[in-house]
């Protein structure tokens, strides 16, 4: 009884000194903010990259860079006109330890601080297209599974010399399809399919689907026109799954407040 006792005393005690909250998100540890160079030579194109403990951004605007900070899509950015059109290089590296998942938060913090970023969220209603589940249910591949399959899906897309384009998917999910489909569309695609599984399957587009990224046929080949009935709105239906048009209601990050020009590192 004594025992039992002290036991629970030493609990109480360990409960009355415990945080009482989770720390503070975790910050860069070492940043580089500037304008960036002039870009680019024919054929180079300077991509962002995030690593496990740091970002490499070097020709970047702000609206992207809000976008990865708050892990949303640039059209789910509000602001002045500037922040999609100046363009900086930030490189920054977390401290040991960090991990990917941190990463948007940090971004948020240096933002703040090198631009004196001030936003907030709110919904607004944007014409999507919804993906959805077809009357007769869905017609899809659940993904083969083994040694070396990779955690993420795998899109593979090309244009053929018949005019009409394919999507390879692998081990993707509803989430990642819409994202794709978003660059053939020409506006977001929001996931209602209720489905959580990760599937293999193909898709055809023309070049009509392309919304700008048109994508060129094999060199040498002739470019005739695409065959009907290859839109993607039609290939997803094969799969059981539908796209309707409608508005739908999204998180928004409403710049309140920036600085064109970052403070100095």
């Amino acid at each position: 009884m004594l025992k039992l006792a002290s036991l629970l005393t030493l609990g109480a005690f360990a409960s009355a000194i415990a945080p009482a909250q989770a720390p503070p998100p975790r910050t860069f540890e070492v940043a580089s903010v500037k304008p960036a160079a002039p870009c680019c030579s024919p054929g180079q194109w300077r991509e962002s990259k995030a690593f496990e403990d740091r970002i490499d951004f070097p020709f970047a605007t702000l609206r992207s860079c809000i976008a990865f900070a708050y892990r949303l899509k640039e059209y789910q950015v509000s602001g002045p006109a500037w922040i999609n059109d100046t363009r900086y290089e930030i490189l920054a590296k977390g401290p040991e330890g960090a991990r990917r998942d941190q990463l948007p938060e940090m971004l948020q913090a240096l933002l703040a601080e090198r631009f004196k970023l001030a936003a907030h969220i709110e919904k607004k209603d944007y014409n999507v297209y919804a993906l959805v589940v077809g009357k007769n249910g869905p017609k899809l591949e659940t993904a083969k599974s083994g040694p070396g399959t990779p955690d993420g899906a795998a899109f593979g897309m090309s244009m053929g010399a018949n005019g009409i384009g394919k999507i390879e998917a692998r081990h993707a999910d509803m989430t990642s399809l819409g994202n794709t489909l978003l660059r053939l569309v020409g506006r977001p695609v929001v996931d209602l399919t209720g489905l959580t599984g990760r599937y293999d399957f193909d898709l055809e587009f023309s070049r009509e689907d392309g919304n700008g990224i048109m994508m060129p046929p094999p060199a040498g080949a002739a470019s005739p026109a695409p065959e009907f009935a290859a839109s993607v709105f039609t290939s997803i239906q094969r799969l059981g799954l539908r796209l309707d048009s409608r508005k739908y209601p999204l998180d928004t990050v409403v710049v309140d407040r920036a600085e064109k020009t970052a403070t100095e590192n």
